[in-house]
């Protein structure tokens, strides 16, 4: 490697490492406080960047907004992922594998729930602000790989019989009935999910892992 390589090398890798404090930094906030009250000023401030310099890199708060969006799914795949190369995993039928699907779900919220609050923000900053679907496009594909995996159960459980078979030719409705159930549940319980007295006596993971054991109790065949 020549020395004018390895500079080059070493900016890029500079450059990548601040743009990543960037996402981190915008991800704290904007899951703490939601988009609306976030400047770029203070997500600048907070990656300890000028904001000048972050204006280099992002040139509008909706970019940074949809770029950090696909950032914290990316972030969440790269854990769903490993265990579903397992061959405890590949090995269990169609239910089998929606069931440890949603149980995944329900580490995530254990482990992070400012992803549910951010995405919540997110979407409600996205159809707010009036953002196109043709710029959503990059987010719209994170999402659907994520999806795949769910649909490739649904698909795999109607053919081994382990789903029920009335769901035949509605898998895309299943997906969606399933998901965002449960996500929205996830985003609830991560906002609120103590803002009442009421709501203490429940604990916010149990109230999933139950949920999850209702939907598949619904949709898996009898025996």
């Amino acid at each position: 490697m020549t020395a004018t390589e390895k500079l080059s090398e070493e900016r890029d890798s500079l450059k990548n490492a601040r743009i990543g404090r960037i996402f981190q930094s915008a991800f704290n906030l904007f899951s703490k406080n939601g988009m609306d009250a976030i400047a770029m000023t203070d997500i600048a401030k907070n990656a300890e960047i000028g904001v000048a310099s972050l204006y280099r890199y992002f040139e509008t708060k909706d970019e940074i907004a949809i770029r950090t969006a696909i950032w914290a799914w990316e972030n969440q795949k790269k854990k769903i992922l490993p265990f579903l190369e397992t061959s405890d995993y590949s090995e269990k039928n169609g239910i089998g594998k929606l069931s440890d699907i949603l149980e995944l779900f329900s580490r995530l919220f254990a482990e992070s729930q400012d992803f549910f609050r951010f995405i919540y923000f997110f979407d409600s900053y996205a159809v707010c602000e009036e953002i196109s679907s043709e710029r959503l496009i990059p987010y719209q594909n994170v999402i659907l790989s994520v999806q795949k995996i769910v649909m490739d159960a649904i698909y795999e459980g109607i053919s081994d019989g382990s789903v029920r078979s009335e769901f035949s030719g509605k898998e895309n409705l299943l997906y969606f009935s399933i998901m965002h159930t449960y996500f929205s549940t996830a985003q609830k319980l991560s906002l609120s999910g103590n803002l009442l007295e009421m709501d203490s006596t429940n604990e916010g993971l149990i109230q999933l892992k139950e949920l999850g054991k209702i939907l598949i109790e619904g949709i898996k065949t009898k025996i």
